[in-house]
């Protein structure tokens, strides 16, 4: 069991990250994440969540970064055990020992890597308006679930074991922050919320970036080291070749209305004047009514096409 204390931010980023809103929703599915448990929150969909953090959050407006986000894994042998039950009940248990009492909280785990896991999201200002004590998260971080896994005999993991974990965790938030990504800052924006910083090293006779590291703030990897496709020239040209995708897309034309005046008529004749609106609008393509007058009509059209005289010029 580790947990990883992950960067702060508002509900909407790092909810949204947890409850994978913003991946592509045709690699997670449903199916790859569920809310196991929660409390303070309106409901279980994305935008009532987040809804009821901001509410939370705006009894103390000091707090520019409200939402907290810690990652909890386990190791792999212990994957039998951990039912969705049983993570909730370490998850709260984690939380008490962390001192995240009495205020707004959802877990949601992840299922699309073989490294278990789940996210534990809350809010930073409990539910008397009062921000909580974060001093020495830390180290209270390692001591709580060291004293878990004693408790519940979950497995301590080699170095080795922990190295590879950590690639096998990173892999899948890398690529899902590549989805449809345009630009090095907008990589570095939706990483932000995995926990994952990127730094570039550069060419020690252009200066120019050659190569780019990813860190999850235990490990660090050169990005080919993770995969061939994370190097930093393969992913500048993945954002480069995005961009010129977007900015080659057809502009959409705005549709063109036609608003038609309606004069007020009874309840009755409603259904009348739609009609002859509508006709008008169009051009007077049509006339409906019960008015109407085919040999009139006719005369008024002859009278139209007739010549007018001139007039004399005035003595």
């Amino acid at each position: 069991m580790i947990a990883k204390i992950l960067a702060k931010g508002g509900a909407s980023d790092i909810v949204g990250y947890a409850m994978r809103e913003f991946h592509d929703k045709e690699k997670y599915t449903a199916d790859t994440w569920r809310l196991i448990d929660s409390d303070g929150v309106f409901g279980s969909d994305y935008r009532r969540i987040v809804d009821s953090f901001d509410i939370g959050a705006s009894l103390n407006k000091r707090i520019s970064k409200p939402i907290g986000h810690i990652s909890v894994s386990f190791d792999k042998a212990d994957l039998p055990r951990l039912t969705d039950d049983f993570m909730a009940k370490l998850a709260k248990e984690y939380m008490e020992r962390m001192g995240i009492k009495d205020m707004q909280y959802i877990i949601v785990r992840h299922l699309e890597t073989s490294s278990p896991h789940f996210h534990i999201v809350y809010n930073r200002v409990n539910l008397h308006g009062k921000a909580i004590d974060e001093s020495n998260n830390f180290d209270k971080s390692k001591k709580a679930t060291k004293a878990i896994k004693l408790k519940y005999g979950l497995t301590f993991s080699p170095k080795k074991k922990l190295y590879e974990d950590a690639i096998a965790e990173m892999k899948p938030k890398i690529q899902a922050a590549m989805y449809r990504c345009k630009s090095w800052d907008e990589f570095r924006r939706r990483l932000a919320p995995a926990g994952i910083t990127v730094e570039f090293y550069n060419d020690r006779d252009t200066g120019k970036p050659q190569g780019i590291r990813f860190s999850d703030g235990e490990f660090t990897f050169n990005g080919s080291k993770i995969d061939r496709a994370f190097s930093y020239r393969r992913l500048d040209k993945f954002f480069a070749k995005n961009a010129r995708i977007k900015e080659t897309q057809p502009q959409q034309m705005a549709p063109i209305s036609v608003t038609a005046k309606v004069k007020e008529a009874p309840a009755a004749n409603v259904v009348e004047n739609i009609i002859e609106t509508g006709c008008q609008a169009v051009g007077g393509l049509f006339q409906v009514g019960p008015g109407y007058d085919s040999e009139e009509q006719s005369f008024i059209n002859r009278m139209k096409k007739k010549p007018q005289k001139k007039k004399g010029r005035s003595l």
